[in-house]
């Protein structure tokens, strides 16, 4: 739908936060910069630069942070859990064109990419709507829950995991006119959730998936059988991939297995884990390793995700696969690990109770459209806004050539303080409004402009999937 951003403009400070995808897919790596406290949704290309002023150890992420003066405040997400409280200097007055032409500077130094949709709404599991769909019921992988050894859950799980190689092809453009036709793989890994006559369906992760042109699945073994993608989520970082069984068939594959998911909020830490996957693209291997914490939080994909921490070893290749606990259950999909030359054993799976009713409902009905207005802003503070003399609201930093707010006339530099008949306080606000609205909807929006009283335009919410 659109990023929000939060800014340190007094303290720009370029940083290296290593949180990788844990797919080595479309070797798409175009990593701009990013300023220190400036995104608060930010892309994972966007996390990985280097610092050379805030005096970590190179491949450091999720550090304290040290802000000074800030101009537009806000929890940045790249804070986490080890947010230092600062003291923050005195502010000088200063005047709406300043402002406004500061913010675009940073937005610029920055190097903050908006993307092919135009930056993501920030999602939190625990703001999703509760749903109440029964999970997809298959033939069960068997396992015993009385005293399962590793080998025996492996062997149990085993045949349910696949592995997911990607492929994409484009052309880069050099030099305005100067285009090269290219060619990326990536890899991933996947489990089987569901089988009838027709298809079998796969989890994996969004990422794993994500700009693929083809998509191969690999059964244990070296059977590859062409797959299609029926659905994605990339707020939660899940899709959905099928295989046809007129395919597998002509492969050689007579039987497949369907794991069985089991309750993640049982988890306790400590508790046992397995992960199993495609690590590293070498073929499904297995760690092995307990639950580190049952709520955490990281940015995957410019998206914020509620996981499972576990020091199972989780290396690209993983992403997609599943954790498992001592009963062979799948209580977990193994997404990313913490990345640090300070730091082992920190990897991260989404939760089996967030997961089913996901994948039940994009196997059902597919991606559903998603409302987007193609803008990238900031949230003008109650501080800022006596400060500056500015109103409260959402201040646009960039606008989607030819999306939903370009045609409605909106321009960098204006604040939204309402749109479809309420009252827009800050970014936060505004993906709500924006998110409670259909595609094709037509919405009044009110912005002020270079300080004038304001303008009423309309615009016309547009699909976020429907753009390349």
């Amino acid at each position: 739908m659109f990023e929000n951003e939060d800014m340190n403009l007094n303290n720009i400070n370029p940083e290296k936060d290593d949180f990788y995808r844990k797919d080595e897919q479309m070797d798409k790596e175009a990593m701009p910069e990013v300023v220190e406290g400036f995104t608060q949704e930010c892309s994972l290309e966007e996390e990985n630069q280097t610092s050379k002023d805030d005096g970590l150890a190179e491949g450091d992420s999720f550090h304290n942070r040290q802000d000074k003066t800030d101009i537009c405040e806000g929890p940045s997400i790249r804070e986490y859990r080890y947010e230092e409280q600062v003291k923050k200097t005195p502010k000088k007055k200063r005047n709406w064109g300043r402002f406004i032409a500061a913010c675009l500077i940073v937005s610029v130094a920055g190097g903050a990419s908006m993307g092919a949709g135009y930056g993501a709404v920030k999602y939190y599991f625990n703001d999703e709507p509760a749903v109440t769909k029964t999970p997809v019921v298959a033939q069960k992988v068997s396992t015993n829950t009385a005293g399962m050894s590793a080998v025996d859950i492996i062997k149990s799980v085993k045949p349910s995991v696949v592995s997911i190689s990607t492929k994409a092809t484009g052309t880069a453009q050099y030099f305005g006119s100067f285009s090269v036709p290219y060619e990326s793989n990536g890899m991933g890994s996947g489990v089987i959730f569901y089988s009838d006559d027709e298809k079998v369906a796969i989890a994996t992760n969004n990422h794993v998936v994500d700009g693929a042109t083809s998509i191969f699945i690999t059964f244990d073994g070296d059977v590859n059988v062409p797959a299609k993608v029926v659905g994605t989520k990339s707020e939660s970082d899940l899709a959905v991939i099928t295989v046809s069984w007129d395919d597998l068939k002509s492969a050689g594959v007579k039987q497949i297995s369907v794991a069985t998911f089991g309750d993640s909020d049982s988890l306790e830490v400590g508790d046992s884990v397995i992960a199993i996957g495609n690590a590293m693209g070498m073929g499904l291997s297995a760690t092995d390793g307990m639950v580190s914490m049952t709520e955490q939080t990281i940015n995957v994909e410019g998206n914020q995700l509620t996981v499972l921490q576990t020091s199972a070893a989780i290396n690209g290749g993983n992403s997609g696969g599943p954790l498992v606990n001592n009963a062979g259950e799948v209580i977990g999909i193994n997404t990313a690990k913490y990345n640090s030359s300070m730091a082992e054993g920190m990897g991260y799976a989404i939760p089996s109770n967030v997961i089913s009713p996901v994948i039940q409902d994009l196997l059902e009905n597919g991606t559903q459209p998603k409302p987007h207005i193609g803008i990238k802003g900031t949230s003008i503070t109650t501080e800022n806004a006596e400060l500056y003399k500015l109103p409260v609201g959402a201040l646009i930093m960039e606008v989607a050539e030819g999306g939903p707010a370009e045609e409605a006339g909106i321009m960098v530099g204006d604040i939204i303080t309402a749109f479809n008949g309420k009252t827009v306080m800050d970014m936060d606000s505004l993906i709500e409004v924006v998110g409670e609205t259909k595609v094709g909807d037509t919405i009044d929006v009110h912005v002020v402009r270079n300080g004038e009283t304001g303008h009423d335009l309309k615009l016309v919410i547009a699909d976020k999937n429907s753009i390349n």
